[in-house]
């Protein structure tokens, strides 16, 4: 079977790869209506994935952001400056208070994705050279030595990239933000049924961008609306994979390189995996269905035994 490239900005209508298998029992082949194993699109048969990013390691993410997060039971992706960390914001909406390393290591530790999102949030489509690693790899140092967590995804300053810059900040990350949709102070209620309803329907991974809560850019005029946004989100976790970009973009990749080999023996599925990736970028479980049946398996593991 021809291997399916691997693509982090992939369009929503993506096909969900089938790995279709040989199976043996006694050393024939299975007739119709035996079992079939496949990897599923998404971690634990979800139908579709959403990412929730926010920019620029504004204050509010840690004191109204985080929390809501915690007590919905979220988990999201927070841009970090880093010449910005325990100061103020620059340019139109300048003097807004950002966190601090503290507080980003404290939210790390508690499975937030704390990532990079430039030092000083200049356009990487203008850099080359030093002033490129300057700009994304200082950065990737300092969120690494304040947290604890290396960076293995980066969300674009300004959101502007070129092909020479995408191509040097994908290097050893799981993902960059090369799409996203903004979730800010325009967003209604109505608005998020109907994105949330078509991510589903289409089986896409939806990747939101918010910036300010109360006081910013693209602040929300009454911040209890951004509460019931993330409410109506966490009320579709049954349906959707709410993940950090790093997660989902390194299931992805795993997705779309394994190889599996399977045997059916009686009453056990004998699964052998082949996964030629970096272990400590991609390090996500696999969700195999068989006959429709979901288990979580280490790709990694030489052999797992369903019964």
């Amino acid at each position: 079977m021809a291997r399916i490239a691997y693509l982090c900005d992939m369009k929503t209508s993506i096909i969900t790869s089938l790995f279709v298998l040989t199976a043996t029992l006694a050393g024939h082949s299975l007739k119709a209506g035996a079992q079939r194993v496949v990897v599923a699109k998404y971690l634990d048969n979800k139908s579709a994935a959403l990412s929730l990013t926010f920019d620029d390691g504004l204050s509010e993410h840690y004191t109204e952001v985080f929390p809501l997060l915690r007590r919905l039971g979220l988990r999201a992706t927070f841009g970090l400056i880093g010449s910005r960390m325990g100061g103020t914001t620059s340019g139109q909406y300048k003097n807004i208070p950002c966190m601090t390393w503290e507080q980003a290591r404290e939210m790390a530790a508690q499975g937030q994705e704390m990532t990079n999102h430039g030092y000083a949030h200049r356009n990487l489509s203008t850099l080359a050279g030093e002033e490129m690693r300057a700009e994304v790899q200082r950065n990737d140092t300092l969120i690494f030595s304040h947290t604890g967590v290396f960076p293995r995804t980066l969300i674009y300053p300004g959101n502007r990239r070129s092909e020479a810059a995408t191509a040097f900040c994908e290097r050893d990350r799981t993902c960059t933000r090369t799409r996203q949709v903004s979730l800010g102070g325009k967003r209604t209620e109505e608005w998020m049924d109907e994105y949330l309803r078509k991510l589903v329907a289409d089986g896409g991974w939806g990747v939101t961008m918010t910036h300010a809560i109360a006081n910013g850019y693209d602040h929300f005029e009454q911040p209890e609306v951004f509460t019931r946004l993330m409410e109506k989100v966490a009320r579709m976790a049954h349906r959707l994979w709410i993940a950090p970009m790093r997660d989902v973009g390194a299931y992805l990749r795993q997705r779309d390189s394994v190889r599996l080999k399977v045997k059916f023996k009686r009453d056990r599925v004998i699964i052998r995996p082949t996964l030629k990736l970096d272990r400590t970028i991609y390090n996500m479980p696999l969700t195999i269905l068989v006959d429709g049946k979901p288990y979580n398996i280490d790709p990694y593991r030489r052999k797992t035994v369903i019964r």
